[in-house]
């Protein structure tokens, strides 16, 4: 285990004050990323699905290109997300990912 403090010792859940904490960081010798469990214990169950989750629903690379591609072609950012999710059934992308992946182009 590492004696080292986390960079942001107040990070915790921001719906449920969930205490569970890990510490990740690259090693300098190995090139491999490293995980320390700080605080193992939650306070809440599992939730079945990831549904407004900001990981699940993150653009991938291609569905990035396809935004892209589309708002240069003009075409609304609705008609963007109907794509991406008839593209991908389990698609948890929401318009405002679509608004600010527009936005970076």
């Amino acid at each position: 285990m590492s004696e080292k403090k986390p960079k942001h010792e107040s990070t915790g859940s921001r719906k449920c004050g969930c205490m569970f904490m890990v510490s990740g960081y690259l090693s300098r010798q190995t090139k491999e990323w490293r995980l320390n469990i700080l605080n193992g214990a939650h306070n809440h169950a599992m939730e079945p699905a990831l549904e407004g989750h900001k990981l699940a629903g993150r653009l991938m690379e291609d569905d990035k290109k396809i935004v892209c591609d589309l708002t240069k072609s003009k075409v609304l950012s609705r008609n963007i997300l109907i794509n991406l999710k008839r593209k991908r059934q389990h698609c948890l992308t929401n318009i405002k990912q679509v608004y600010n992946e527009r936005q970076q182009i």
